[in-house]
């Protein structure tokens, strides 16, 4: 097992890159720590915390039914008019067609992409 601070070293050259970065593994095995970890490295870099959109696809207030397009326009809107948005999705695959959606986002420009997911 690699050490989270590893995972992020090896993160660390892919930041601002164009490339969806997906953390992928089983249940419980620490991909929300490394999450946790990113998020206060990208702070530590000068990154404003308003500029980091964490979006959870398993909290109750997310309707079970939300379709990748709603999913899309919701991560634009609340992108705004910032030049740049770090977006950090949990359990993504909860939203069926989640692929396209996040490729029209990394295509904007506008997002660094960070996916989190379990196999």
């Amino acid at each position: 097992m690699i050490n989270s601070p590893d995972y992020i070293r090896e993160i660390t050259p892919f930041i601002d890159k164009p490339l969806v970065k997906i953390l992928s593994g089983v249940r419980r095995c620490g991909k929300s720590t490394i999450f946790e970890i990113l998020h206060d490295e990208l702070i530590r870099d000068g990154v404003p915390a308003d500029s980091i959109i964490t979006m959870r696809y398993t909290e109750m207030n997310i309707p079970e039914d939300l379709s990748a397009k709603q999913m899309y326009d919701e991560l634009i809107a609340a992108m705004g008019d910032c030049p740049r948005r770090y977006l950090p999705l949990d359990e993504i695959q909860e939203i069926d067609g989640w692929e396209k959606a996040v490729n029209s986002l990394l295509e904007s420009g506008r997002a660094d992409i960070y996916v989190r997911r379990f196999e």
